[in-house]
């Protein structure tokens, strides 16, 4: 047993930055296993791609049975680009038509059932808007069978020429669910040269959702690729940024630990919007700016600028998804001329590396994401309500977006205070469905209690010893903190928890730092082991409910531990 021991903790002991082979294989290891249990049920390859459009209200599809006269008891049909509503009209000769129900859809690529009970052989659908889309209809007999249907027309044959895209059941891995409706929408009008619909936030989060739908179709796999993807490129990003702050291969296995095992972290990025986008890139502009901090003025001009052009480059991208890539802005301006400052001061002059620094920091910071930002409009320009085809064209997309933003007065049943988000008061459900009785899948947005609960704490610990001992690494986790999380503190449209998905990263790595000084406190690493251990049981326990798992209710019911734990 203590050989064993020995081993494991050898292969786990290191003190440097530098990323090794044996840092490699823990890394592998962490994504092969989140990438397994991410993909899982992520989504379907097989969504309905050819849609019949209503020009105008009015409009009309027949399709008839192919059996004769039959009775059916619902009609399966599934939303294209513009969901509608649609009255039924059933006819037994093709010639009397009566109306026999309506069909109601409110998102679009999702399937709907309608309850419709009559004895037809042609089915008449007529739109009640101008615009909709219809991608497949499926009619069932009263036994609950799949009813064979032709399209009286060759236009009408759209609504029944993919029969095997139609699921046995309706669920979140065959239809979109909250924002999706949005995001994975605009990232299919972008790959077809349409108007893109969410003009709300910057193109480029959409245009990388769009890569995998202009190559795959328009599925709910497709949409949600990319952004679990990019979920899983942040375990291998908080290893080497946990390493390179702490100088430890166990506490960066720690940090990647946490991040693979947190629940928000894993329901927010199967989820097909560009949340997962924000986070990575700003992770990853964050880990740079470290990295240059690291350097000293004895160090050459080159390494500086190389980190300063890579986190200026990804802040830039992160800024080009949602607008509050400008909060992590401020924080690595905050850090840098702190740096610049007391690097001048102790120098007592402003020396010619420092000045060419600064003048970099302008093309990084500045003109690169202004260049990203302005081509993502200029190359993609169908966006809504105006295209974007000359610079004044851009201005005012710009002021419609910021108005927007400062004049939303929606409300929300799931939107929360800023100061409430990390005791996680409100949770965001995203989407339920009851496929069984006393049965229920469910995708809620909170996070791990022994990652967010304990933030709080590590958040704490870093700031009283940032304070009292100036150390590096405690500032900059408490200014990348603050600087994502309080300026929701001037805003006073609706917000939900997913705003606080960024500031995760950085009381993860806070979290770490506390355990470290525990661990050292008490000489033992069975600090870290315990920790770790409850973290993964509380993953296990809350997984049904951030992975959309079929579960008893009673079960699920039993993981509300507070009246404002809706799910």
């Amino acid at each position: 047993m203590k050989k064993w021991y020995s081993k494991i903790r050898k292969f786990f002991d290191d003190d440097s930055r530098k990323m090794k082979q044996r840092d490699v294989i823990i890394v592998g290891v962490l994504v092969l296993f989140y990438a397994i249990l991410s993909f899982w049920d992520l989504g379907t390859l097989t969504n309905p791609q050819t849609f019949l459009r209503f020009d105008a209200a009015g409009n009309e599809a027949t399709i008839q049975i192919d059996n004769g006269v039959t009775e059916i008891s619902k009609i399966r049909h599934y939303a294209g680009d513009e969901s509608g509503n649609y009255i039924l009209l059933g006819s037994e000769d093709g010639e009397v038509y009566y109306e026999i129900g309506r069909m109601e859809q409110d998102y679009e690529f999702a399937w709907v059932d309608t309850e419709v009970i009559a004895t037809i052989q042609y089915l008449k659908i007529e739109a009640e808007n101008a615009g909709s889309y219809l991608g497949e209809i499926q009619l069932y007999d009263k036994y609950g069978d799949k009813v064979k249907a032709s399209g009286a027309t060759e236009r009408s044959s759209l609504l029944v020429d993919e029969s095997e895209t139609v699921p046995a059941f309706i669920s979140y891995q065959n239809s979109a669910y909250f924002d999706e409706i949005y995001f994975g929408r605009s990232a299919y009008e972008y790959v077809n040269g349409m108007q893109v619909i969410e003009w709300v936030h910057p193109p480029l989060g959409k245009l990388i959702q769009m890569i995998p739908i202009f190559f795959f179709g328009m599925t709910t796999f497709s949409y949600r690729l990319m952004g679990n993807i990019a979920g899983i490129l942040m375990i291998p990003v908080i290893y080497c940024f946990a390493k390179t702050m702490f100088k430890s291969r166990k506490y960066a296995c720690l940090a990647a630990l946490l991040m693979t095992f947190d629940t928000f972290h894993f329901a927010q990025t199967r989820m097909g919007t560009v949340d997962s986008f924000l986070v990575l890139f700003m992770m990853l502009s964050a880990y740079f700016m470290y990295k240059y901090l690291l350097l000293d003025k004895y160090d050459s001009i080159k390494p500086k600028l190389k980190n300063l052009a890579l986190s200026g480059l990804f802040v830039g991208l992160a800024i080009c998804v949602k607008w509050t890539g400008l909060y992590l802005g401020l924080g690595l301006c905050i850090v840098f001329f702190a740096k610049l400052i007391h690097d001048i001061w102790k120098d007592r002059k402003l020396s010619k590396q420092y000045i060419q620094i600064l003048l970099w920091c302008c093309v990084f910071f500045v003109v690169v994401p202004i260049v990203i930002y302005v081509l993502s409009y200029f190359l993609f320009p169908n966006v809504y309500p105006n295209e974007v085809k000359t610079f004044s064209d851009l201005f005012r997309q710009i002021q419609g977006m910021f108005d927007y933003h400062s004049n939303l007065e929606a409300t929300h049943p799931f939107t929360s205070k800023w100061y409430t988000w990390p005791i996680m008061l409100k949770p965001v459900w995203y989407y339920v469905s009851y496929p069984l009785e006393g049965f229920k899948s469910t995708i809620v947005g909170i996070g791990n209690p022994a990652i967010w609960w304990v933030g709080i704490l590590g958040f704490l610990y870093v700031l009283i010893r940032g304070i009292r001992s100036k150390r590096r690494e405690y500032l900059f986790l408490v200014v990348m903190v603050l600087s994502l999380w309080l300026p929701y503190a001037f805003i006073g449209r609706v917000m939900f928890l997913y705003h606080y998905f960024p500031v995760i990263p950085f009381l993860m790595l806070s979290i770490v730092a506390l355990i470290k000084w525990l661990s050292e406190k008490l000489k033992t690493v069975w600090v870290a082991v315990l920790y770790i251990s409850v973290v993964i049981i509380l993953f296990g326990w809350f997984y049904p409910v951030v992975s959309g798992r079929t579960m008893p209710e009673t079960y699920i019911d039993s993981l509300r531990w507070f009246d404002t734990w809706i799910f």
